[in-house]
């Protein structure tokens, strides 16, 4: 059996890590499986933690280790991550997390540890509203999910099949058009 990568992706604030066992399960994952979020690390930079969790990641991958890493997935650092994975024949399932801006801005306000930056939180937001549907031709499972007020699965993609749940939620784009059942 293929080891698992696990890899949630969002801008700040929209519940990746709050909600990671119940996409788990969502994915059909029932083995345990080593965790690496940048929000539960000390460093006292963002990019000394997300830099230090992304080599926990390779090296996990490199031996093989079941994973789930949480993160931005901004760039082509998720590319790289699903490349790799491949290469070490893992099965990888990708999970991305939406809310709205202010609610993702509000929830960031709440935070205690690792706050971030609302320029950054807004800048990430952006990111995902131009990028997040490329996500889509990506060689992985696919899961999205609305988290504005609950916590909903809308699509799932599978062996190229997809199954609609909730396909008029709001998202970083349009998903009914994904909605025929296959790509």
């Amino acid at each position: 059996m293929s080891p698992i990568g696990f890899i949630v992706c969002g801008p700040p604030g929209v519940g990746k890590s709050a909600h990671f066992k119940k996409m788990l399960s969502n994915a059909g994952i029932k083995k345990k499986i080593a965790f690496f979020d940048p929000d539960m690390r000390s460093e006292k930079t963002a990019e000394e933690r997300s830099r230090l969790n992304l080599e926990q990641v390779n090296e996990a991958i490199d031996s093989g280790i079941d994973f789930g890493y949480v993160g931005t997935c901004g760039g082509k650092r998720l590319v790289d991550i699903i490349k790799r994975m491949k290469s070490n024949d893992y099965h990888a399932v990708i999970a991305v997390v939406y809310t709205t801006l202010p609610v993702a801005l509000e929830r960031i306000q709440k935070r205690i540890e690792q706050p971030v930056p609302e320029d950054v939180v807004k800048d990430l937001y952006s990111y995902f509203k131009r990028k997040a549907e490329s996500y889509m031709k990506l060689d992985a499972d696919i899961y999205l999910y609305n988290n504005e007020t609950d916590f909903n699965l809308l699509l799932s993609k599978k062996n190229k099949k997809i199954v609609c749940r909730d396909a008029d939620a709001d998202f970083y784009f349009d998903v009914s058009r994904y909605c025929s059942g296959s790509i």
